[in-house]
């Protein structure tokens, strides 16, 4: 089978209304996107043991209150499905999301995915882009685990991130946590 993406939108997730949620047919109406969007980063918590604290006790409540200080930003492709002898069928997925902080000390990519299966595509690159948009800086600070670093490799070249601290077990025994363009502030 072969898929094919035919355009990416990036929502703004503080900027939907709940009556434009319609308008994405990957969604349910309300909370069902802040649901979603957990859902993609949830192995995060292997990484980052109080990931699930973080996200439900301070990303979603900041955006609740429209701080603006935080944002989810989400990629929704539209996918062409191609299997032989069959007429393509276009559908919407979920391949890729951006957790952002933006106060006036600190301007950081908090968390950073694209779903293995659309990964070489374009999307990153693109998802980058709004994040340096949002948050009015090309060099934000983002952490990366070692056991990612990899992945997130040509990144960190084509952005000329600039590596700052290594932490050693900063989440986990075990891990290293690099930190680009800033420092972790405790």
């Amino acid at each position: 089978m072969e898929m094919k993406i035919i355009k990416n939108d990036f929502i703004l997730v503080s900027e939907i209304k709940p009556e434009e949620m319609r308008n994405y047919a990957i969604f349910d109406i309300g909370e069902k996107l802040i649901d979603k969007a957990y859902n993609f980063l949830r192995d995060l918590e292997k990484s980052y043991p109080n990931f699930s604290n973080w996200y439900h006790g301070k990303v979603v409540p900041e955006l609740r209150n429209k701080s603006y200080e935080r944002e989810i930003i989400i990629v929704s492709s539209e996918i062409e499905n191609k299997v032989e002898d069959i007429t393509p069928k276009k559908k919407y997925e979920l391949t890729g999301i951006a957790i952002l902080k933006k106060t006036r000390t600190e301007k950081k990519i908090c968390a950073f995915r694209i779903h293995e299966d659309y990964r070489a595509q374009g999307i990153g690159k693109e998802l980058f882009e709004q994040c340096f948009k949002f948050l009015d800086t090309r060099e934000p600070v983002i952490t990366i685990s070692s056991d990612r670093i990899d992945i997130f490799r040509s990144f960190i070249e084509k952005y000329n991130f600039t590596e700052k601290e290594r932490l050693k077990d900063y989440y986990i025994e075990g891990s290293t946590e690099y930190v680009y363009n800033g420092y972790l502030k405790n």
